[in-house]
């Protein structure tokens, strides 16, 4: 953002005048919008933090961009995005995480001829059509508060309720909020984990489900984590550091 009051400071007074005075009007592309362009790549030099929809289908390529150009951002992203491995190689290089979320449901505004068979999913508000999307999170670079929150522990390992997988050298926690506050050793957790990452108190140390990111917990070949035979989802392998090994 540039000084637009021109007082020899950038700050929240420039918001402040260019709310204000309308300075921050929009302005027609003359391209087509595609962010891969040579226009919007200009654009996105000049801007501080970019806060945006992507196109989900294009979500690895659009945060490789922003990373590329070493943008700090603030945007929406399915909740799968998690298990992309470059997605979540910058999770655990801790250069991306999760932003807030108010844990409702989130509404999107489409085309009032735009298809929607579930009638739970859409609604019309003053001739206005939303639909709804669930598992939409804020994936951002931008520091939070609640990234460097405690997550309280209160259970106590023991091997009935935390079996070891078949395939992994590390014991199954179904929930985030069941993980031992004694157990020193590897962990798997599901990605919603990941709203709760403190990366002071945990260690993201791989992912089940991908070769490419299983490391050295992976016994065997197959990389899907099974229990007794079980498949289950994608898992992420951590460690509590406050724990002394």
């Amino acid at each position: 953002m540039p000084d637009i009051n021109k007082d020899g400071a950038i700050n929240i007074e420039d918001v402040k005048y260019l709310l204000e005075n309308n300075a921050n009007v929009s302005a027609p592309l003359k391209g087509n919008g595609d962010f891969r362009s040579k226009e919007c790549i200009e654009l996105l030099k000049q801007a501080d933090i970019i806060c945006t929809n992507p196109p989900f289908s294009l979500f690895r390529e659009y945060v490789a961009q922003l990373i590329q150009y070493d943008k700090k951002f603030l945007i929406l992203g399915d909740q799968n995005a998690i298990t992309y491995k470059e997605i979540f190689k910058l999770i655990k290089e801790n250069r991306l995480w999760l932003g807030y979320d108010n844990g409702g449901i989130k509404w999107f505004q489409v085309p009032i001829d735009y298809d929607i068979p579930t009638e739970s999913r859409k609604k019309i508000v003053n001739g206005i059509k939303y639909f709804s999307m669930g598992r939409i999170l804020w994936f951002t670079n931008l520091d939070t508060t609640k990234r460097h929150e405690e997550l309280v522990l209160y259970k106590k390992y023991n091997p009935t309720d935390y079996p070891k997988y078949d395939n992994y050298d590390a014991i199954e926690v179904s929930r985030y909020s069941d993980i031992p506050m004694d157990y020193d050793g590897v962990m798997g957790v599901p990605i919603t984990f990941i709203s709760k990452y403190n990366p002071n108190q945990f260690e993201i140390l791989a992912k089940t489900n991908s070769k490419e990111h299983a490391g050295k917990y992976l016994i065997g070949n197959n990389p899907t984590a099974m229990i007794k035979g079980k498949k289950l989802y994608h898992r992420i392998l951590i460690k509590n550091k406050r724990l002394k090994q």
